[in-house]
C-alpha cells in the first residue's frame, strides 16, 4: 500500500500548488515569499536526505519543486517582504542547516523538518494577522497530502515519517488559523 500511497501524495501536493500557483498569478493569494523560498531550499535538502535513507521522499519532492515555482513567481510578482519575523527565521533556518551539515543524513531529515516548521512562521503570522488572504483550500489539500504521506511510512523512523510529522502540524496551524476568516465573515452576517 505504501507504493501507492508514498506518489500519492507527492501528486495531492502539487495539486495544490498548482490551485496556489494559479492564485498568485491571478493576484487573488497572498503568500510569504521568505517562507516559500525557505521551504524550497529545505525541503530540497529534506528530500536529498532522505533519498540518502532510503525513506519516504514524494512528499518533500513535491514541496521542493512547489516552493520553487512559487517562490519565482512571488518575486516576479514583488509580493516580497522582509521583517523582523522573516529576519529572525531565516537566522533560525541557518542554525539548523549548520546542524545538518555537521552532523550526517539522520540529523539533516530531523534538522531540515524542523526548519520547515520554523520557516512556516512568517506564513503563519500573516496567516493569523489576515486569514482572508490565505487560501484556505490549498491549505486543506496540503494538509491531506501530509496526512496521507505520514501514514504512508513503512514504519517509525525518522526517515519514514518525520518530515511529514512536522508538515501535518505546520498546515494544521496554518489551516485553522485561515479558518477565521470563515468564522469572522459568519460573525457579521
Amino acid at each position: 500500500m505504501q507504493v501507492f500511497f508514498r506518489p500519492f501524495a507527492g501528486v495531492i501536493g502539487m495539486l495544490a500548488y498548482a490551485f496556489l500557483i494559479n492564485g498568485v498569478m491571478r493576484l487573488k493569494v497572498k503568500q510569504s515569499f521568505v517562507s516559500f523560498l525557505l521551504w524550497a531550499m529545505l525541503d530540497t535538502i529534506a528530500t536529498v536526505t532522505t533519498i540518502f535513507e532510503g525513506g519516504n521522499y514524494w512528499l518533500p519532492l513535491s514541496n521542493a519543486l512547489g516552493g520553487i515555482i512559487v517562490s519565482i513567481l512571488l518575486a516576479i510578482k514583488k509580493q516580497i517582504s522582509f521583517s523582523w519575523v522573516e529576519a529572525l527565521t531565516a537566522v533560525l533556518v541557518i542554525i539548523c542547516l549548520i546542524v545538518w551539515h555537521f552532523s550526517g543524513t539522520k540529523a539533516g531529515i530531523i534538522s531540515s523538518s524542523l526548519a520547515v516548521v520554523i520557516a512556516s512562521i512568517p506564513q503563519m503570522v500573516e496567516t493569523y494577522e489576515t486569514p482572508s488572504k490565505t487560501p484556505t483550500g490549498v491549505y486543506i489539500i496540503f494538509l491531506t497530502a501530509n496526512i496521507i504521506s505520514f501514514v504512508a511510512g513503512k514504519d517509525w523512523t525518522i526517515q519514514e515519517r518525520f518530515y511529514s510529522g512536522c508538515t501535518v502540524f505546520l498546515c494544521l496551524v496554518i489551516v485553522l488559523f485561515s479558518i477565521r476568516n470563515f468564522k469572522q465573515k459568519t460573525m457579521h452576517e
